[in-house]
């Protein structure tokens, strides 16, 4: 297992971020609007990745939390070629350690949902529903 450093700072640029997202098959490069990436950069208070000795981004998480009563995880994004080198559990690790005491909420794909049960997270003894909507520009 390789060794990761995870920073934890804002100093990702889009087109790192929609390399990052399109690797993992969400969308292509070209469906990510670089300004949309800037505003998502700048509201989450929790950011924080990992990079290759080359630079490369291959893991990126981002977090909201109140500090209190809540913390949700927005993304969590580990490059195919960089998966299952540790990199998504020490990402998700800093996330725990910042939100200390704070319960932290997480809505994976089906196909993810171990990783995160590995990890101590825990399924609701009533099951929860995800809802989403997005409202027209």
């Amino acid at each position: 297992m390789s060794s990761f450093k995870v920073i934890s700072d804002k100093n990702v640029a889009p087109t790192e971020v929609a390399n990052l997202m399109a690797s993992v098959g969400w969308g292509k490069e070209t469906n990510y609007n670089a300004a949309e990436i800037e505003r998502s950069l700048s509201a989450y208070p929790i950011i924080a990745y990992c990079r290759d000795s080359d630079g490369v981004l291959v893991g990126y998480i981002s977090a909201f939390t109140d500090g209190a009563f809540s913390t949700f995880v927005g993304e969590l994004v580990v490059r195919p070629s960089h998966q299952h080198r540790g990199i998504g559990s020490s990402l998700l690790a800093h996330v725990v350690e910042k939100c200390r005491g704070v319960p932290i909420y997480a809505t994976p794909f089906q196909e993810t949902e171990a990783f995160f049960l590995e990890r101590g997270f825990r399924m609701p003894k009533r099951l929860m529903s995800v809802v989403s909507m997005r409202n027209a520009a």
